[in-house]
């Protein structure tokens, strides 16, 4: 696997998915920083995937950097941080939400309505948030 610490944006970008993928296990934790913002470049569903993976890690910070990168991905991966919405974890509903609040994509504006009765308030700031950004707010009536 090649040294991603030495490797510039262009270059991580052009790595396999594979190598990414790979790194994400890596035990270094700025190997699997740059792995993380690297797979944010891509939109392939299994780069998506690994990504809502880590919005669990007990890393706040490679968890928050997984969230960024989802957000760089925008559409693709809005119906993954839609089904984030239902983690078990606030940490993983309320990096969905923020991530979801800076897409605006309104197909998640019915799940964001849910969240917004959500335990935790961080979720519900996020929800609200989102729905906001979206020219929503509490005007949203579904026929």
């Amino acid at each position: 696997m090649p040294d991603l610490l030495s490797l510039d944006e262009d270059s991580l970008g052009q790595l396999p998915l594979d190598t990414l993928l790979a790194a994400l296990g890596d035990s270094d934790t700025e190997t699997r920083a740059i792995a993380i913002f690297a797979l944010g470049t891509r939109s392939e569903p299994e780069a998506i995937s690994a990504l809502v993976a880590v919005l669990s890690d007990p890393s706040p910070f490679l968890a928050r950097t997984a969230a960024d990168s989802l957000r760089r991905i925008g559409s693709p991966a809005v119906p993954a941080l839609i089904d984030s919405l239902r983690a078990q974890d606030a940490q993983t509903r309320g990096l969905a939400a923020r991530a979801l609040a800076h897409i605006k994509d309104t197909a998640s504006i019915p799940a964001l309505f849910n969240a917004l009765d959500d335990e935790s308030a961080i979720v519900q700031y996020w929800a609200d948030e989102a729905l906001e950004r979206m020219g929503v707010g509490m005007v949203y009536f579904q026929p």
